[in-house]
C-alpha cells in the first residue's frame, strides 16, 4: 500500500504501526511538525519506503492561545503547513491508496486539495463536550467548537478509530457504526517487569524495589490528572508512612489538557503552596518528564502507582505501568474499564471518596507482600489484550480493508 499518515506530533499513535508498514514493504509517507526519524530502523529492515516530510509549526501551542478567534484558525493554518509540505510530491504523480490521519489540529482538513478521493482514517480521540467529560451545556458548546476539525473529518472520513471503548462511547450513538476500536498496544519487551530496576534522578536521589515508594506520572501534573487527588491525601501517607518516597513524573511548569491555575503559577505550585507547611518535601520528588527507560523503571520499582485521572483519554503511562507489573491504584471510571479490574488488575476506588483512597493507599503500602496478585494480573491483562504486535495487525488489517475494498456491489463492508 501506499499510505499517508498525518500527526503534528509524529510518530504519536503510530509508534508501532508505522515501521510495521514499511517493514511489510509498504510506501510511507509521513507529515509531522518536526523532523525526525522513523523508530527501530524501520526502513533497514524490510522492503518498504519511508519518507519524512516535516510541516512546521507548532499547532499544540497555537490551539492554546488566549485569543478564541486565533484558536479556531490554529487548524486551517496547520492544514495549510500540511498542504505545503506535500505539494512537492504530489507534483511528481505520488498519490496514496489511504490517509491515516490524527484530525484535532487539521492536518486532514485540505488533504483534498491534493488528493482528492482517496479514503481517510480518522484518528479520533475523543468527543470533548461528551457528558462522560462531566462537561456543563456551557463547557460542551466550547469544547464542540475547539473539535471542528474533527467534526470536518468525521463528515469525510470512510471509518474513524478511537483507542478505548470509553473513547468511542464519548461520541453520539448516531457514529458508533462507523467507529473501530483499537489501541496501539504496548511492546512487552520494552515494558516488562524487572526486579533488578533501579531509578537514578538528576537530584542525586537513588531508588530501587526495596524502597517504599508511590509513583504518579502524567505528561503534565495537573488536576485533570489527578494531581490535586494524589496531593490532598499525601501529608497524612507521608505521617504514616516515614519512610515513603514519593515520585511525581510529568511536566512540572506547564499544563496540556485542562485550563491553567488563576494564579498564573503551575498546578504543581499552587497546589503545593495550598497543603502549607505539613508536607515533607525532602520525601517528594518532581524530576519532570522522564525518558522513557527511567519512567518504565519508576513503574517496576514503584510499590504502589496511582494512577487518579479525571475522566479522559486512558494514558499510555497506564498501560505501560500495568505492563511493567506495577500494583496500581486507580479511581473507578475516567476510562479504565478496559484495563482494571478491581481486586484482579489493580484497585478500584470511587472517585468521590478520598477516604477510601487514603485507605487503599496506605494498606497496599503498609503490605506490598500482598500486592504481588496484582502485579501479576496487571501483566497478564496487558499481555493478553495490549500486546503491540496484535493491536498493530488489527490495524493494518483495517487500513488493508479501506485501502483495497471488496466488491462495491454491497457496499464497503467496513
Amino acid at each position: 500500500m501506499r499510505v499517508l499518515l498525518l500527526h503534528q506530533n509524529f510518530p504519536g499513535q503510530f509508534l508501532h504501526l508505522a515501521p510495521a508498514l514499511v517493514q511489510r514493504g509498504d510506501d510511507l509517507v509521513a507529515v509531522g511538525a518536526k523532523p525526525g526519524q522513523l523508530p527501530l530502523q524501520a526502513s533497514a529492515a524490510g522492503q518498504g519506503r519511508f519518507r519524512w516530510l516535516a510541516s512546521g509549526g507548532n499547532v499544540a501551542d497555537e490551539l492554546r492561545h488566549p485569543d478564541p478567534a486565533q484558536r479556531l484558525l490554529a487548524p486551517w493554518r496547520q492544514a495549510r503547513r500540511v498542504v505545503a509540505a506535500l505539494t512537492p510530491l504530489a507534483a511528481t504523480g505520488w498519490r496514496p491508496d489511504l490517509v491515516l490521519a490524527h484530525c484535532f489540529w487539521g492536518d486532514a482538513l485540505l488533504i483534498d486539495n491534493l488528493f482528492p478521493t482517496v479514503p481517510l482514517v480518522a484518528l479520533l480521540e475523543l468527543d470533548l463536550s461528551s457528558p462522560l467529560l462531566g462537561a456543563n451545556r456551557h463547557e460542551a458548546g466550547n469544547r464542540q467548537i475547539q473539535q471542528w476539525a474533527d467534526a470536518v473529518a468525521i463528515r469525510r472520513m470512510a471509518v474513524g478509530i478511537t483507542a478505548s471503548r470509553f473513547q468511542r462511547d464519548s461520541h453520539p450513538r448516531w457514529l458508533h457504526p462507523r467507529l473501530r476500536v483499537l489501541h496501539e498496544g504496548v511492546d512487552l519487551q520494552a515494558c516488562a517487569p524487572n526486579p533488578l530496576a533501579r531509578l537514578h534522578l538528576r537530584s542525586g536521589a537513588g531508588f530501587g524495589a526495596e524502597t517504599l515508594l508511590l509513583s504518579f506520572a502524567a505528561r503534565s501534573l495537573e488536576p485533570l490528572r489527578g494531581l490535586d487527588r494524589l496531593l490532598a491525601v499525601l501529608p497524612a501517607l507521608q505521617q504514616r508512612l516515614p519512610q515513603l518516597q514519593v515520585v511525581l513524573a510529568g511536566a512540572c511548569d506547564r499544563g496540556c489538557y485542562g485550563s491553567p491555575p488563576a494564579s498564573g503559577e503551575s498546578w504543581l505550585k499552587q497546589l503545593l503552596a495550598d497543603l502549607g507547611p505539613g508536607l515533607d518535601h525532602s520525601r517528594l520528588h518532581t524530576p519532570g518528564l522522564l525518558p522513557p527507560d527511567q519512567l518504565r523503571n519508576l513503574f517496576r520499582i514503584s510499590t504502589v502507582h496511582a494512577y487518579l485521572s479525571r475522566p479522559y483519554v486512558p494514558s499510555w503511562s497506564l498501560v505501560e505501568a500495568m505492563a511493567c507489573g506495577a500494583a496500581v491504584v486507580a479511581y473507578a471510571g475516567a476510562g479504565v474499564e478496559d484495563l482494571i479490574e478491581d481486586g484482579v488488575s489493580g484497585r478500584l476506588v470511587a472517585s468521590d471518596d478520598p477516604a477510601a483512597l487514603l485507605q487503599t493507599l496506605l494498606h497496599m503500602l503498609e503490605h506490598p507482600d500482598q500486592t504481588a496478585p496484582l502485579r501479576l494480573g496487571a501483566r497478564r491483562h496487558i499481555a493478553t489484550h495490549f500486546d503491540h504486535r496484535r493491536c498493530v495487525s488489527a490495524q493494518i488489517n483495517l487500513l488493508e480493508t479501506v485501502a483495497h475494498p471488496p466488491s462495491s456491489t454491497g457496499g464497503q463492508a467496513l
